[in-house]
């Protein structure tokens, strides 16, 4: 395989990032594909995906969907202001100085589950990482958003990643995880806390140094992913409902390096 970081601009790269999306939320939450739309179809005119891309066939082994602040609030934003957490979400972004307006939001996290082992599995997760990090800062972002099921979390915190509670949030069940909660990640101060946390981290985490996986910084650049809207009819945000009901997804849960949408 031929492995590349990128942020997904053509078609075929979105469509591969959506691919992998859907068949990890399917595996590890039972996200139907009516869920995803329900969920995701809204903001799908304003999402960027960074992936790991196969050259050769043209597959992604794992994305990350992004969602840029916009007049409407991101989907984290507007799914902890409802149930179950009920956040006053500009008042908690105040806490550490940062507005609704300031924030993207990361989506999905999504690993395909035949390359989350091993090095080449730490590889993807840590290539994803590093392609948020570079592209979100080369756009100007000040902190990103999510909710996210408490097992990646642990994870992401094993990479020093300092991704933290949204301030009044705790762990609660959310659209097939069990056990989520809502992160905030300040990017002005990652800079200095993640070297500190992973000095050994830094060449993959920082500078984007991996040994299967291709970086090219142009791939990264704050111009890829902004893609013309597709025509289709003008839709409205869906209700707010109750997002707290778990029920076991229909296939066997495995251990998901999966951001269950937003959480």
């Amino acid at each position: 395989m031929a492995l590349r970081l990128l942020v997904a601009h053509s078609a075929g790269e979105r469509d591969a990032a959506r691919r992998v999306e859907a068949d990890v939320f399917l595996q590890a939450f039972g996200n139907t594909p009516a869920v995803m739309e329900q969920e995701y179809g809204p903001y799908e005119d304003r999402s960027r995906f960074v992936a790991v891309v196969d050259d050769e066939s043209g597959r992604a082994l794992g994305a990350i969907r992004l969602i840029p602040a916009g007049p409407a609030p991101v989907k984290t934003l507007a799914d902890v202001a409802g149930e179950p957490w009920h956040l006053p979400v500009a008042d908690s972004l105040a806490t550490i100085d940062l507005t609704p307006e300031a924030v993207w939001d990361v989506a999905s996290l999504a690993v395909d589950p035949r390359y989350r082992t091993g090095a080449a599995g730490a590889e993807i997760t840590l290539a994803l990482c590093h392609g948020v990090w570079r592209y979100a800062t080369g756009t100007g972002v000040h902190g990103l958003v999510t909710i996210l099921d408490d097992r990646v979390l642990r994870v992401l915190r094993v990479l020093g990643l300092p991704w933290r509670p949204m301030a009044g949030a705790s762990s609660r069940p959310y659209l097939g995880s069990p056990a989520s909660t809502p992160c905030v990640f300040d990017l002005r101060k990652a800079e200095v806390e993640v070297p500190a946390a992973r000095p050994d981290l830094v060449p993959a985490l920082d500078s984007g140094m991996f040994r299967s996986i291709v970086v090219d910084p142009v791939d990264l650049a704050p111009t890829r992913g902004t893609v013309a809207p597709r025509a289709r009819p003008e839709r409205s945000l869906p209700p707010r409902r109750d997002t707290t009901g778990w029920r076991p997804p229909t296939s066997r849960r495995t251990e998901a390096s999966a951001n269950p949408p937003p959480r």
